[in-house]
């Protein structure tokens, strides 16, 4: 596949027309497994548009999902299906010798077809040939198939080998992406999760992540779903300061997509997404260092982290491990960064000094003595306070920043 692709480069694709397609299958294979990433500037914005959508529908002011009445109203439902889905399921309860009973297709198909469950589709309304679980039906024809179907079910509920269980899901159901990802979700929704393609990708768009899950049915694609959700939950719960379950996140995401946009309640993103990478690169440490990332520094120091300076206006909400290098949930991790005064802060980014795990500035031999004096900078200064949380991005700091010599 990569004499292909190299193929491509060197032109020969006029000589050798099944390499070219050989190379756009291998460059797509690529991109579906490259790990998607969120914009933290598109979530940012995104994220104060559905607080205000939330706060407008409500009249109730957003600061979670577990209490506030309007999420709940609009999404808290998929819990309950959740829970009579497992309840009808009783997977816990499967025997192995329960296999080609037709019990476990029984359970099954009752963890599917229940009055308000809409998490995946079931109901009859092209036929019942065409409802995607139709083959567990077909199954109870036959000794060999529902031996072998149950056999699978069995497995998927009792075997932590995901990967496994997705492959053969997909030998029975074939490419049933909704259906397949629903029965996942059964079986642990704090690792699993329900399914809409469509509005989905729309969602990842308006989030700024590269990533899709129309017509990539596949438990790598599933996978990086997952990731994504979960970096997601992550994000929220940074913004919120409160538990954000995996399936919230789902919900903030298909709120975005279902709900806000037909109302023409989002952030436009068209613009921002036709920048350069450096233009946006640029934005995004501008807006993090003035939005949530500041206030969250501003509300824990409230002041210099070593002066004690306490004018806003003065101070610079800085990280300790570098923007471009840190993963996306650490951009916004209130222990990755230091309010400091501007002349703390230039030498901090530059490297000139850091701290040691007990707060302990460290002066780099860089740093002559009397641009030291200029700058008001000693080796009696220590961060004003310091919790566990913060050792490893100063860990990062020292080894990658800070100049040693």
């Amino acid at each position: 596949m990569v004499k292909a692709f190299n193929k491509i480069i060197k032109g020969d694709a006029e000589k050798d027309p099944r390499a070219l397609l050989k190379a756009l299958a291998f460059t797509r294979s690529i991109m579906e497994t490259a790990q998607p990433t969120i914009d933290p500037y598109l979530f940012e914005k995104q994220f104060e548009a559905f607080k205000r959508f939330v706060e407008e529908q409500s009249n109730i002011p957003f600061v979670s999902f577990a209490s506030h009445p309007y999420t709940d109203k609009q999404e808290g439902y998929k819990y309950g299906i959740y829970r009579t889905a497992r309840d009808n399921l009783a997977f816990q309860a499967w025997k192995e010798s329960d296999i080609g009973s037709g019990d476990i297709i029984s359970a099954t198909i009752e963890a599917i077809e229940f009055q308000n469950n809409n998490l995946v589709q079931w109901q009859s309304r092209y036929g019942d040939e065409k409802r995607p679980h139709h083959p567990l039906y077909e199954a109870k024809e036959s000794p060999e198939k529902l031996k072998a179907t149950e056999q699978c079910l069995f497995w998927l509920y009792h075997n932590p080998n995901a990967n496994d269980s997705f492959g053969s899901l997909m030998n029975i159901f074939g490419k049933k992406y909704a259906l397949i990802a629903y029965l996942f979700f059964v079986k642990d929704s704090s690792k699993y999760l329900p399914i809409a393609p469509s509005y989905l990708d729309r969602a990842f768009e308006l989030l700024g992540a590269e990533f899709k899950t129309s017509k990539r049915c596949s438990w790598e694609n599933y996978s990086l779903y997952i990731d994504l959700i979960s970096n997601l939950k992550q994000m929220l719960t940074e913004v919120l300061s409160t538990e954000v379950t995996l399936l919230d996140a789902h919900s903030f995401a298909w709120m975005l997509s279902a709900q806000m946009e037909s109302q023409d309640k989002l952030a436009d993103v068209k613009e921002y997404l036709s920048l350069s990478s450096t233009e946006r690169e640029s934005i995004i440490k501008s807006r993090i260092g003035q939005g949530q990332f500041r206030k969250s520094l501003i509300t824990y120091w409230s002041s210099c982290a070593v002066t004690q300076c306490k004018e806003p206006k003065l101070l610079i909400a800085s990280h300790i491990k570098p923007w471009a290098k840190s993963e996306v949930t650490e951009r916004l991790s209130l222990y990755n960064g230091l309010l400091l005064s501007p002349n703390l802060d230039a030498c901090f980014d530059s490297g000139f000094i850091s701290f040691d795990d007990s707060g302990a500035i460290m002066l780099s031999s860089a740093l002559n003595q009397k641009d030291m004096k200029a700058l008001n900078i000693h080796s009696g200064m220590k961060l004003s306070s310091i919790e566990s949380e913060h050792k490893k991005y100063l860990i990062y700091h020292r080894e990658n920043v800070f100049k040693k010599s």
